[in-house]
């Protein structure tokens, strides 16, 4: 009994040694809240009924410089998300403790966005902030993901969206016969593993 409350007691000092250990001293982390806010696009000239008005049921990605997904959840009813993250610091930007993440954002009856370039803790506030607009589905245009901060090929956008939507099991929305393309990703996650 003496040697199991000792190694309780060895856990509980080694424990609380570690908890205190903090950001300071781990300066390659960035400890911060990223902030969503997502809205519907004025572009192109579609009539959108909601056009301005937040999106509710938005899923939001976080992906930091490695390929880990950081987290992900849905927009409430005022279109805003807050999403918790400890990220690796950017090395690209010495002067500051901030770090860089790529942020999907999916919509029911929206195309999907793909912001690379995100800063967090920008200006050592412990936030990151993104607005997105959302562009609706149009049957009268190609339905794409839009992108920002990359100059990269629309497949290596769609084989990129793609790798994500699967590994998180979202599942497609459910679009009309008129739109011949692919549908896109929505913020559903598919239920069972099949």
């Amino acid at each position: 009994m003496k040697k199991f409350c000792l190694l309780i007691l060895l856990i509980f000092i080694i424990f609380t040694n570690t908890a205190q250990v903090s950001f300071a001293d781990r300066p390659e982390l960035v400890s911060a809240t990223l902030k969503v806010q997502v809205r519907p696009s004025s572009k192109p000239a579609v009539p959108v009924g909601e056009n301005g008005l937040p999106i509710k049921g938005a899923r939001i990605i976080v992906i930091n410089s490695s390929g880990t997904t950081l987290g992900t959840t849905l927009t409430n009813s005022k279109g805003e998300a807050k999403l918790p993250l400890i990220v690796n610091r950017d090395a690209r930007f010495p002067m500051k403790q901030m770090a860089v993440v790529t942020v999907i954002t999916l919509a029911n009856g929206y195309n999907e966005h793909i912001d690379f370039d995100v800063p967090i803790n920008e200006f050592n506030d412990h936030t990151g902030r993104l607005s997105v607009s959302l562009w609706a589905i149009d049957p009268k245009r190609r339905n794409e993901p839009t992108f920002t901060n990359g100059t990269f090929h629309r497949f290596t956008v769609f084989e990129m969206l793609n790798f994500y939507a699967k590994k998180i099991r979202l599942t497609k929305q459910k679009v009309s016969q008129e739109i011949k393309e692919e549908a896109p990703w929505g913020p559903t996650i598919r239920k069972n593993l099949h």
